[in-house]
């Protein structure tokens, strides 16, 4: 009887996450795109952290690569446009400044696309892990690259690389206000 109890539990939980999952990714937007004013201590922080982190990312899928194929390439892949979309969300970020006081607000239609693609791949990881365990590995081979387990890591380098550009290129930018 408890163990059934706990597998109730368990399954309500998860319920429970599948359900508010749509409000984190709303919630992910709205904070993604509001107007910010920026520590400087949280900028510098972020761009020496997220970069160093990117690096720890790609070496850990240099390991990942003996266990799944293309592992290695598909993160490093995802990492470089993810740095060339950290450039283009820099550059698309609004900076409002004033003696002593600067803000920044990041690109709607950027995050939404990153919130996107991250939503996209989840449900795409889903297919893959149901199309395996059905055995029907024509299907996956049939999607080329996104039927690769590889590809989920990919999108986590895109994500990463974004995310160590745009924090480095922040900080060079909000440097002479903050």
């Amino acid at each position: 009887m408890p163990l059934l109890l706990l597998a109730v539990v368990l399954l309500a939980i998860f319920a429970l996450l599948l359900l508010l999952w749509p409000l984190a990714l709303w919630n992910r937007y709205r904070v993604g795109t509001s107007r910010r004013r920026p520590p400087r201590w949280l900028t510098r922080l972020n761009a020496w952290l997220i970069p160093a982190s990117a690096l720890v990312f790609l070496g850990g899928m240099g390991i990942a690569q003996l266990f799944v194929d293309h592992a290695f390439p598909y993160a490093a892949l995802g990492v470089l446009a993810g740095l060339a979309l950290g450039g283009l969300g820099w550059a698309l970020t609004r900076v409002e400044h004033r003696p002593g006081q600067v803000w920044y607000t990041p690109n709607r239609w950027l995050v939404l696309a990153l919130t996107l693609v991250v939503v996209a791949r989840v449900f795409a990881g889903i297919w893959q892990a149901w199309e395996r365990m059905r055995g029907d590995y024509a299907a996956l081979a049939a999607w080329g690259p996104l039927g690769e387990p590889a590809g989920l890591f990919a999108v986590a380098g895109l994500v990463v690389g974004y995310h160590a550009m745009y924090a480095v290129l922040l900080q060079w930018r909000l440097e002479r206000w903050l």
